[in-house]
């Protein structure tokens, strides 16, 4: 029930992204169906009429309550209006949408418009879709642009991938990358009956390859040229780029930009495949795996590695790469900021909740799905959520950047805090000795539970001389300093070690992360 309280809540809020108020007395107000389409292509709103404003007044006195001359005609002329095709091309309000409730002895009319589902946008008004499409914004209701009508209509479909590309065949694609899929394939699925198919067969039952005999037309899917196609093809249709970038350790305003980079440079093929398994080890390397025994053997891994990996796939199959933007993937100290190109199927709140959309990119999904990368059942979400449960990390922040078509996933990764510190701020060695002792008791489980051997080893060299410089604990452990350094920035989510000091005359301080 919509009670009078509410209203006055309403109404003291003023107006925003998600309410708008307009005067009415005995008919329903022509802007009421542009507000109903902003509303229902963005996230919902609720209009109340018979609610005036006085732009001259105070705002904590702009909105008064003015009232509904009759409300129940107003009802039934808006109902009517609604279900008209010329008027408005859909309607998605149920009966209990639309309420009159008695303010202070007058009538408002409540109207509770909902976010249409992706599949049905866009909802426009007056018979046109290009003019009569709208948006909302804080500033109000706002005409769609050309770029946004296209990307809802692009959203109406969950098989957009599958579409052909004509005359684009075989040619296009770069064997290299679909080998190493195809490897892949046999290794996660030995025995299946596609591995003896020839290329173009082998594609056809992925989806990458389509014929239309409707038309006559056959050739690469959209799926299939970006997995697999020849980068110069694949700019030549498809605007957006992609970008991994590592940032450990760099500050805003260092010179230095990133430690590593791998972006669309010329020096690899970039499709999709590839930036997806270049970024996933180079992502993984810098961080702590679990170290598991399955029996006698160590798989390395865990909830973490599970979490990103579904983070990753879920950034590729959600990305709309009809639009002009970057697909970037940033590491970063202290958190993994995933960014890509396009919007959100439903609101953050509905994600977090566990409900989940089809993936934009379908097709892609199951080409992933079946080398043993993420599912097709809408529970990557939840499956991140589970890992950073576990390792008790803060909550990950999903999020659409506004005016710009993107969505931010934000991973952060816990606050690191020094026990070292502390103890040789202590003037009490008894408190030292203390804090020292649980230094070894939570470096010992960190060791065995985020750590590899070989960071492991590391670890245990510099607890045993503190002074010892990266070169000589590479000669310890017969590998290249190089190696070294990055063990190092890969621990450090977990274990940091720190430099006190000059190289020769410094010594190490292990930082450890608190739980």
């Amino acid at each position: 029930m919509i009670t009078e309280n509410d209203i006055k809540d309403l109404i003291r809020n003023a107006e925003g992204l998600h309410l708008e108020m307009k005067k009415c007395r005995n008919s329903v107000p022509d802007s009421v169906w542009e507000t109903y389409s902003a509303f229902a292509n963005t996230r919902g709103g609720v209009i109340l009429l018979g609610v005036s404003e006085y732009k001259s007044k105070p705002e904590a006195e702009r909105f008064a309550v003015t009232g509904v001359a009759d409300a129940n005609k107003v009802v039934t002329d808006f109902l009517n209006t609604i279900n008209n095709h010329q008027k408005v091309n859909r309607s998605i309000l149920i009966d209990s949408d639309v309420r009159i409730v008695a303010v202070d002895g007058v009538d408002v009319v409540h109207i509770r418009v909902p976010e249409a589902d992706y599949r049905k946008k866009p909802i426009y008004v007056k018979g046109n879709m290009k003019s009569g499409t709208y948006r909302r914004s804080h500033e109000g209701d706002r005409h769609v642009t050309d770029e946004e009508l296209a990307m809802m209509l692009r959203d109406s479909s969950d098989d957009m991938d599958l579409t052909i590309m004509d005359r684009y065949g075989m040619e296009c694609i770069d064997y290299e990358t679909l080998r190493k899929y195809r490897q892949h394939f046999q290794d996660h699925n030995p025995g299946h009956p596609c591995i003896d198919l020839s290329d173009r067969e082998f594609l056809i039952k992925l989806g990458g390859y389509a014929k239309d005999f409707r038309k006559g037309t056959e050739g690469l899917t959209m799926a299939g040229m970006l997995m697999f196609g020849q980068g110069t093809f694949i700019h030549q249709h498809f605007p957006v780029r992609v970008d991994y970038l590592e940032r450990i350790g760099i500050e805003p305003g260092d010179s230095l930009k990133w430690n590593d980079r791998l972006t669309d440079d010329g020096r690899w093929e970039d499709n999709l495949f590839n930036f997806l398994i270049l970024t996933m080890r180079k992502l993984l390397f810098t961080l702590p795996t679990e170290g598991k025994l399955e029996g006698t053997v160590r798989k390395d891994g865990g909830s973490l590695h599970e979490g990103i990996r579904e983070a990753l796939v879920n950034a590729v199959t959600y990305t709309d790469y009809k639009l002009n933007g970057v697909l970037r993937i940033e590491r970063k100290t202290d958190q993994i900021v995933m960014r890509n190109p396009g919007t959100l199927r439903i609101p953050p709140e509905r994600i977090y909740r566990g409900e989940f959309t089809q993936a934009r990119n379908q097709t892609i999904q199951k080409m992933l799905r079946m080398i043993g990368l993420g599912d097709n059942i809408g529970s990557g979400f939840q499956k991140i959520m589970k890992a950073w449960e576990i390792l008790k990390y803060p909550r990950p922040e999903i999020h659409e950047e506004e005016g710009v078509s993107e969505v931010w996933l934000t991973l952060p990764m816990s606050n690191i805090d020094s026990l070292s510190d502390r103890a040789n701020s202590s003037n009490d060695k008894d408190a030292a000795n203390k804090c020292e002792d649980n230094l070894s008791a939570h470096l010992s489980a960190h060791l065995s539970a985020h750590l590899s051997a070989q960071q492991i080893a590391i670890v245990s060299i510099i607890r045993e001389n503190p002074e010892i410089s990266l070169p000589e604990i590479a000669a310890q452990l017969g590998v290249k300093e190089t190696l070294v350094r990055s063990q190092r920035r890969a621990m450090e989510p977990f274990v940091v070690l720190k430099r006190i000091g000059s190289r020769k005359a410094g010594r190490w301080e292990i930082v450890i992360k608190q739980k």
